[in-house]
């Protein structure tokens, strides 16, 4: 890790399941010098990764964090957690993710079970909305400040997630970064959406890591 990198001296803060993508770019961010925040449903996972950037030198901390089951609460305790311990998040990034059944009988969305379906919109919309709510207020106050999300179609056990659900959440979300942009761009925050894998695509956790590093990064950096 590196103090003088082109995020040195910044925050991030990393929400997603603690490993895959979220890892890759939380050793990203503190490869750059950024401070980061890991913030989750899994406190093991999340401990693990944060573990990983301190031991190659980074600065890194961990808030278990689970907005799909305890909505506002847990998005506010994990931008209150990175605030206290490293100050404004100058970079968030949302990765959305949720695992399914491995059942070929319901891999399509239409043959997908309700709960399924509802535990696949809640993680990626409802929880999103919910974290990208709170991460946007001390950003906003400040008048600067990027959040990047992504979706993949599978999480870290790489159970399927039926292509159907995924095609609905991900249009979804993609018009709710969309939005969002918008709204926040005369704030000062830019929002963006990095390219979503189904994991059988192109791409891997560590090139999908540096496109949300991309995506951070302004012209001075």
């Amino acid at each position: 890790m590196t103090a003088t990198g082109r995020f040195a001296g910044r925050v991030a803060l990393v929400c997603g399941p603690g490993d895959g993508v979220s890892r890759a770019t939380a050793l990203a961010f503190a490869r750059e010098g950024a401070a980061v925040l890991v913030a989750g449903p899994d406190g093991e996972r999340l401990a693990g990764t944060a573990l990983l950037v301190r031991d190659a030198g980074g600065q890194a901390a961990s808030v278990v964090a689970d907005v799909v089951r305890d909505g506002s609460d847990a998005a506010a305790r994990m931008v209150a957690e990175a605030v206290e311990r490293f100050g404004v998040p100058d970079f968030v990034f949302n990765d959305a993710s949720v695992t399914g059944p491995r059942d070929p009988g319901t891999g399509s969305g239409t043959g997908r079970v309700e709960v399924d379906w509802a535990a696949a919109f809640a993680a990626h919309l409802t929880g999103l909305f919910t974290a990208m709510r709170h991460e946007l207020a001390p950003m906003t106050a400040l008048g600067r400040g990027v959040i990047v999300n992504t979706v993949r179609a599978t999480a870290c056990t790489e159970r399927l997630i039926g292509p159907g659900a995924y095609a609905g959440y991900s249009a979804a979300l993609a018009t709710l970064t969309a939005t969002a942009a918008h709204e926040s761009a005369a704030l000062g925050v830019r929002i963006s959406l990095a390219g979503s894998r189904t994991g059988s695509g192109p791409g891997s956790d560590e090139e999908l890591a540096e496109q949300v590093l991309l995506l951070c990064a302004d012209e001075n950096d």
